[in-house]
Order: structure tokens, then C-alpha cells, then sequence
């Protein structure tokens, strides 16, 4: 009994320390701004705490993605857990009751632009791959810590997944520790219309480019959506309209430019999606429909340039990987409640392009992220901890 005792008490004092080591990395993690495209200094600290913390290797590849690879010696997949360093913007900062960067502990959260979205996520898949027993798992364990993901979701671990080759793949995004089994895809149309400029005084010797938007956005929004039985409805939102020039002078505009977010269900391409709107304007001149074309500058000096459209993908509840996910999760105390995202990830290339199995699961519920005062709990972070070890165990493994 003694023995049982002292065991359970160093497992628990063990687990303290590695509990502690989660909670001062996402904190450290945090307290580095980190916008998209100026990545370097959060992933210096992501390299140097891959290298001194169990992992085989560590690279920053020339996108600056962080890749931490640990191997068994035993044959087996190759399981690779993605986490985006990026971060969107701390806006109205005079209304965060913390500095946006403080990283602070209070009231049994770490506080912070990013906490949630996604270096919560990060610092739990670090610390438990780096964690886990040598002997626990087969073949290769990796952990990225990828750029640019809220800029052009997937165009940068593209790069890792031909570097690695996953066979499985965990994007550590906000679920609230739910098991993610897809979501909707994404993209942006660029809408243009051309008129001819006259002076303001005599409209009716020019075409205003704006009046023939008016009419383009409501053929739009009249266009019936497509519905799936996992993700739900797509959508249509209008996101941004231009005349040209700008600002406007005494000048009947000649030119207007909008851009629309589609979120996307599976089956829709980039042709479908184009071709849908084309038709709706048909007849309406001087008009003209693209896909946008996203540009990333790297720190590393690299630049990526993407069409912005990402596919949706689903797996089903009855999916082999999901039962065996579901149930390693379940034997280690966790819920594993499924749930199909609402927003656009990584998972969109892994899955949406490249067809690899995926799961989403993070620290965090994506209502807490991208607002004033983000905020991660301890009790989240802890639980994506053991969810990362528990996948990894399980999933890598032959066959």
C-alpha cells in the first residue's frame, strides 16, 4: 500500500511540474506580438523550447515554420500536430482591462491576444509531445508551429506537409476540447464593375460604375446557397465596396470594386463558385468576377501568394479514425463530444486539398477569440495536454 502511495504521489507531483511548464509556456508564447508575416520572435522561443525539451530535432524552415520532430524506433505513421503562430491585431486596446501582451495568470486563465487563437494550443502540443514516454507511441510524432494562418489559411503548412508527409494530422485550433470532424471552407470573390466618368453636374453623359455594383450585390444575395447535412448552410457576406477613384471628386465614378466572403460546403469548387456568380450577373456590362489572390511577406523574406479559396471538408461520426479518437479520449476522462466547425482552418489544405485525415482539436472556445480580453483556462490548456498525449498513443501506431 505504501508503495501505491508514493507512486501516485510523485505521478501527481510529476504531473505539477509538467502542468507548471505548459502554463509558463503559453504565457511566455503570448507575451511576444506575433502578427502575420512578423513571426520570428515567438518562433525563436517555440525552436529554442523544442531543442531543449525532448524533441529530436527542430528546424525554422524558409517560410519560418518551426517543425519539431520526435521518432521511435519502432515502425509507424507519421502523426503531425499544426499550430499557428500568427495572430490577429489587439484592437481598441484602451478597452482590455490587461495589457493585450501581458500574458497574466488570474483567476485560473492566461490573458491575452492569442491565448486562445491558437498559442494556448501550441504550447500544449509542445510540452506534450515532448512529454510523452519514449516507448508510448511508433514511427514519427512532429509538432509545426506554422505562419501566416490568418492571412492565407494552409499556404505555409503546405510546406511542412511536404517536408513531413503526414499521415495524420491534428490541428490544434479552439474547439473547447470538442473533437473536430471538419467545417465549412472559405474564399473571397472580387466583384468589379466599369462605367465611364462624367462631371457630377451631368450625370446622364457618364455611367456610374457604383449604381451597376448596387445591382450586382443584390443578384448576389438573391442567389440561393447550397446546404450540407454536416456543415450546415454556406454563406454569402459582402465584406468591403470601393469606387474608383477614391475618394471621389466631382466625378461620376467609373470604377467600384466589392469583395465577398463565401463560406463554402463540400462539393464547391473554385469553377462552381465563379461560374454561380458569373451566371447571376450575366447581362449586366462591365462587369467582371475573380477569385482573390492572397500575398503573405514572410520574415524569412519569402513571399507566399495564394488563390483565396480553401475547400470544406467533413468526416463522418462513424469514421474509423473518429471512433478510435473518440474512445481513447473517453478512457482518459475526457468527453470527446463531436463538433463540426464554423470557421475556416489549416485543416482546409490537410484535409480540403490533400485529402489526409484530420481532426481539429484545441484549448479554448472559438468565442473567446479575436475579441477584447482573450483568455485561455488553465483547466482548457490541461485538458488539451492530455488530448494531444492520448492521440498521439493511439493514432501512432501501425496500421
Amino acid at each position: 500500500m505504501r508503495c501505491r502511495i508514493q507512486k501516485l504521489y510523485h505521478a501527481a507531483m510529476e504531473f505539477g511540474r509538467e502542468l507548471a511548464a505548459l502554463v509558463d509556456l503559453c504565457q511566455r508564447l503570448v507575451r511576444v506580438p506575433s502578427p502575420s508575416g512578423q513571426e520570428r520572435a515567438v518562433a525563436d522561443l517555440v525552436l529554442a523550447e523544442m531543442r531543449s525539451g525532448g524533441f529530436d530535432d527542430a528546424l525554422c524552415d524558409e517560410l519560418g515554420n518551426v517543425v519539431g520532430v520526435r521518432r521511435s524506433v519502432r515502425p509507424g505513421p507519421t502523426l503531425l500536430f499544426d499550430a499557428h503562430m500568427d495572430v490577429v491585431a489587439a484592437t481598441e486596446p484602451e478597452r482590455w482591462q490587461r495589457d493585450p501582451f501581458s500574458g497574466a495568470l488570474a483567476d485560473g486563465r492566461v490573458w491575452g491576444r492569442g491565448s486562445t487563437d491558437t498559442k494556448g494550443s501550441l504550447a500544449a502540443a509542445i510540452r506534450a509531445i515532448a512529454d510523452l514516454a519514449p516507448d508510448s507511441w511508433c514511427g514519427t510524432l512532429a509538432v509545426s508551429a506554422s505562419v501566416g494562418e490568418e492571412h492565407i489559411e494552409g499556404a505555409a503548412l503546405a510546406r511542412v506537409c511536404d517536408q513531413l508527409a503526414p499521415t495524420l494530422v491534428v490541428i490544434c485550433e479552439p474547439t473547447a476540447l470538442q473533437l473536430g470532424l471538419g467545417h465549412r471552407g472559405r474564399c473571397t470573390i472580387s466583384v468589379e464593375t466599369q462605367g465611364r466618368a462624367a462631371h457630377s453636374s451631368r450625370p446622364e453623359l457618364g455611367d456610374n460604375a457604383v449604381y451597376k455594383m448596387v445591382e450586382a450585390i443584390a443578384r448576389i444575395r438573391a442567389l440561393p446557397l447550397q446546404r450540407d447535412d454536416l456543415l450546415g448552410p454556406g454563406v454569402c457576406e459582402l465584406i468591403d465596396i470601393r469606387s474608383s477613384p477614391w475618394p471621389g471628386t466631382s466625378m461620376v465614378p467609373p470604377g467600384c470594386s466589392a469583395r465577398f466572403d463565401r463560406r463554402l460546403v463540400r462539393g464547391e469548387t473554385r469553377d462552381s463558385v465563379l461560374d454561380e456568380l458569373r451566371r447571376a450577373l450575366s447581362g449586366l456590362s462591365g462587369t467582371s468576377v475573380v477569385l482573390q489572390t492572397t500575398h503573405l511577406a514572410c520574415d524569412s523574406g519569402t513571399m507566399i501568394a495564394a488563390a483565396a479559396f480553401h475547400p470544406a471538408w467533413a468526416l463522418a461520426a462513424s469514421d474509423r479514425l473518429v471512433k478510435r479518437s473518440q474512445q481513447a479520449m473517453q478512457a482518459a476522462g475526457l468527453t470527446a463530444e463531436l463538433y463540426y466547425a464554423p470557421f475556416c482552418t489549416n485543416g482546409a489544405m490537410t484535409a480540403g486539398v490533400r485529402g489526409i485525415p484530420t481532426l481539429v482539436l484545441g484549448a479554448g472556445d472559438i468565442a473567446a477569440a479575436h475579441v477584447v480580453d482573450e483568455s485561455v483556462a488553465v483547466e482548457q490548456l490541461t485538458g488539451a495536454y492530455v488530448a494531444y498525449q492520448v492521440l498521439a498513443r493511439e493514432l501512432a501506431q501501425p496500421g
